[in-house]
């Protein structure tokens, strides 16, 4: 009998230590694949960054050269020029600071989302007075391609958002449209209740998306130094920045385009009716 219980004594250790050997392995096999996502995950940010920090030098570099050359000008020949020679140079050393400012202010806010940092207060806002401030922000720019931007929103919608980054949604939606526009055309800005949420469409009728521009528009993929119909800088990031902070808002974001005729992106935010 005791040569019996040792055996089956035996056979048990045997069977735990299996059992045990095969958790481990598993934890193991679990570990790497974690590791290894990880690990990708990390070289793809890192490539990101380089790439994003590539086209972020590169796109303030021309606009800076641009006012150097222009206050180059005007210093060395200032009254050689007439009044609408100097009228038309401060025009556009407005436009270039304006389009470098935007760019260092959506870095800022980026840099803030990634670190945690951006604070996020939402409150009830009537939407088409806050799509007017950011109209009135992009005027300039506008003015200078001859294109109208129409606030087509209601003035009984209410939305339940963080101002400042509902606010610089449209203004990068905005301008990233006047930048796609071609002169004297237009945009149109629009707004419907749908159920909890408000879908905001900013439509314009520019150049319109390829449909490989459209398949990375929103991902890191899409940063990319690209020039407007005016010869203006860009790089995407804006709409990057748009959608995380769409994201924040509890919304999507999204575009539908055709090449030739336009774009319209849409994306939506609380109803203030919800909370």
């Amino acid at each position: 009998m005791k040569t019996v219980s040792n055996e089956k004594y035996i056979q048990i250790l045997e069977q735990n230590n299996a059992e045990l050997k095969h958790i481990i392995k598993k934890q193991q096999e679990d570990i790497e694949k974690i590791v290894e996502q990880r690990t990708r995950e990390l070289i793809d940010l890192i490539s990101t960054k380089d790439k994003f920090y590539r086209i972020i030098a590169h796109e303030l570099r021309n606009p800076f050269n641009s006012i150097l050359g222009i206050l180059e000008l005007l210093l060395n020949n200032f009254h050689g020029y007439e009044p609408k020679e100097i009228e038309n140079f401060l025009n556009i050393l407005y436009s270039t600071t304006n389009i470098s400012f935007d760019l260092l202010v959506n870095l800022s806010e980026w840099l803030s989302v990634h670190n945690k940092k951006l604070s996020f207060n939402p409150e009830e806002v009537n939407v088409s007075n806050l799509l007017s401030e950011a109209i009135l922000t992009t005027n300039l720019t506008a003015q200078q391609k001859n294109i109208n931007v129409n606030n087509c929103i209601p003035e009984n919608i209410y939305a339940y958002v963080d101002v400042n980054m509902v606010g610089t949604i449209f203004r990068n939606l905005l301008n990233n449209a006047i930048k796609f526009s071609n002169k004297k055309g237009s945009i149109e800005v629009s707004a419907q209740l749908k159920n909890e949420f408000i879908e905001i469409t900013v439509k314009d009728n520019g150049v319109g998306l390829s449909v490989e521009t459209l398949q990375n528009i929103f991902k890191s993929e899409g940063i990319d130094s690209i020039q407007g119909t005016d010869q203006e800088y860009g790089t995407g990031f804006g709409l990057l920045l748009c959608k995380e902070l769409v994201e924040i808002e509890g919304g999507q974001i999204w575009v539908e385009s055709i090449i030739g005729k336009g774009s319209e992106f849409k994306f939506t935010i609380p109803n203030s009716k919800t909370y």
